[in-house]
């Protein structure tokens, strides 16, 4: 199946049509994003204290914290490529005037062939994705490769670090490449995912396409991240005053007050968080590689 290009307004309409998402079953699409969220935080602590409980018995030092650090990331990773593809299915269900319910979020894993594609995908986008930053990097910014390293390994040992008190030569540079290429690679993850969750397309097929798919729409996605920034932006400062409004009711009622409104609404940002990210995947999709584009786009595009 080949791509499209959209227009440059699509990166707005892929934030609208994000924010929306919900609005049709908002039981099934803020449920599985909680039942993804859920699974995957336990995994991560489940993993996180054997590891702790490994090393307090080996001590094997930074290189092997480091390895056990990754051994922790990489079941995560599979687990959550398995549910992107029913997160995924379970959107364009619901989109598409389907029945659908928060617990077909697991129903990948009865089609193995498909998550198994996925996980490939995943695999393979996350290792071509940080060798080209690491080359990249390494070619603009030869210090801050090493900087970076020496941080992570001290870190991993528990040695006491000096603060940080100047950043290395090109650090900028090196920011801005982790930028842009985790932008472009979230665009080939969000295309790829959707051919293989909703087409059946092959690894290489989804990979072929990302990649195409992206090249074609630098723009919309830039406008969609620019846009994307200054909600951000935005949201960070509601949330800090609305934090600070919590803080001084605690100091007055108690610090009770604080964990009752605080957790549940960090645990909302967070599911927010993920119905909008996934809601941009899905979207992003169908616009470039779906059957076509949706009419409400033309009309926020035009």
């Amino acid at each position: 199946m080949t791509t499209r290009a959209v227009r440059p307004g699509a990166g707005i309409a892929w934030l609208k049509q994000a924010v929306n998402l919900g609005r049709n079953n908002p039981k099934a699409v803020f449920g599985g994003a909680a039942l993804l969220l859920f699974t995957i935080v336990a995994l991560a602590v489940g993993l996180s204290v054997l590891v702790g409980l490994l090393t307090a018995a080996w001590n094997p030092g930074s290189g092997g914290a480091m390895a056990l650090s990754l051994l922790v990331m990489a079941p995560i990773l599979l687990l959550l490529a398995a549910l992107m593809v029913g997160y995924l299915r379970l959107i364009d269900a619901v989109e598409n005037g389907r029945d659908a319910r928060a617990s077909d979020v697991f129903a990948a894993f009865s089609d193995t062939s498909t998550s198994l594609r996925a996980i490939s995908f995943v695999v393979l986008l996350t290792i071509v994705q940080n060798v080209l930053i690491v080359v990249v990097v390494g070619i603009l910014a030869k210090g801050v490769g090493s900087w970076y390293l020496e941080n992570v390994q001290a870190s991993m040992s528990g040695a006491a670090q000096a603060p940080i008190t100047s950043l290395p030569e090109g650090f900028g540079i090196a920011f801005i490449v982790v930028l842009v290429i985790g932008l472009f690679g979230y665009a080939v993850q969000a295309i790829g995912l959707g051919q293989i969750a909703l087409r059946r397309s092959s690894v290489g097929s989804a990979l072929a396409d990302g990649v195409s798919g992206a090249a074609k729409n630098l723009l919309p996605l830039l406008v969609m991240a620019l846009v994307a920034v200054a909600a951000c932006i935005v949201l960070a400062l509601a949330i800090g005053l609305l934090a600070l409004l919590i803080e001084v009711l605690a100091k007055v009622a108690g610090v009770w007050l604080a964990v009752v409104l605080g957790v549940p609404l960090y645990i909302a940002a967070l599911l927010a968080m993920y119905v909008v990210m996934f809601g941009v995947m899905y979207s992003l999709w169908r616009d470039v590689s779906g059957d076509g584009e949706a009419p409400r786009n033309d009309s926020v595009a035009a």
